[in-house]
């Protein structure tokens, strides 16, 4: 997936202002920053949900020359948020993932997704009497079937999560990102927007950091989660730290506090 020159403007106002970015298949790739930096409108960008300037190309195919089909079989995207106004069981909306073809015929990939995402059992309750964890994992469950590898997949298949663990526990949210780690593992591509810090630094290979509508540096989580980082981007002093022996960057507000 790589984009060039991304511009987007909603309104009279400029979101994106000129974003090159790369995402490569057996990699999870992270967007992070503040709020209102543009994350959610790029990752909306490069889905084809909102068209803007520039060029994106996924699997080596501009974009904006593919219909909403032949972008689904591609892409699963998982919305911050999302909404259902009929009342759907669970499996009926796994089953809303269901693609064409050899995938769209097996009648056991809804299971198998729900099962994933540590919801076994669900199928037959409703969708509007779960948490919001809980229908965050349903819908990331349709997006897995959405994109599930068959035998004979021949394109890369692609997942982007907006915030997928932003409504979750922690037991859940490693859940979410090892099911992200896994699908990069064996051959996928995976963008994700988030926002806990160490997190992205355990499960990224490549963060992008933007800031108002800017990339302001890419790189591995050590090359980038860094105090200038924090101060520049985020506008507050914090140290970062590092874990031995791995060297893994991680943030704790309360430490630097008790230290000034």
């Amino acid at each position: 997936m790589e984009a060039t020159n991304i511009r987007v403007t909603l309104g009279r106002k400029e979101i994106l202002h000129g974003i090159d970015f790369k995402a490569e298949p057996g990699k999870v790739t992270a967007i992070i920053g503040p709020n209102g930096s543009g994350k959610s409108t790029l990752l909306k960008t490069l889905s084809g949900e909102i068209t803007g300037a520039g060029t994106i190309t996924l699997n080596g195919s501009d974009i904006s020359s593919l219909q909403p089909w032949e972008l689904s079989p591609m892409r699963g995207v998982l919305p911050q948020a999302s909404s259902v106004a009929f009342p759907f069981t669970v499996l009926e909306i796994v089953r809303l993932g269901l693609a064409r073809g050899l995938a769209g015929a097996d009648e056991h990939l809804p299971i198998q997704a729900l099962k994933h995402v540590d919801l076994a059992g669900f199928e037959n309750r409703s969708y509007q009497e779960l948490s919001g964890g809980e229908q965050q994992r349903v819908q990331l469950a349709r997006v897995l079937t959405q994109v599930w590898e068959t035998p004979d997949s021949s394109e890369t298949k692609w997942l982007l999560l907006d915030e997928p663990v932003a409504s979750l526990d922690i037991a859940h949210q490693f859940t979410v990102l090892d099911i992200a780690r896994d699908f990069a593992s064996r051959g996928g591509g995976v963008v994700v927007v988030m926002h806990d810090l160490n997190l992205t630094a355990l499960f990224a290979d490549t963060i992008y950091v933007l800031s108002q509508g800017r990339v302001w540096g890419s790189g591995a989580p050590s090359e980038v989660l860094n105090d200038d980082m924090m101060r520049d981007v985020y506008g507050i002093n914090l140290q970062m730290n590092k874990t031995p022996p791995t060297q893994v960057p991680f943030v704790l507000p309360q430490a630097m506090y008790q230290n000034t």
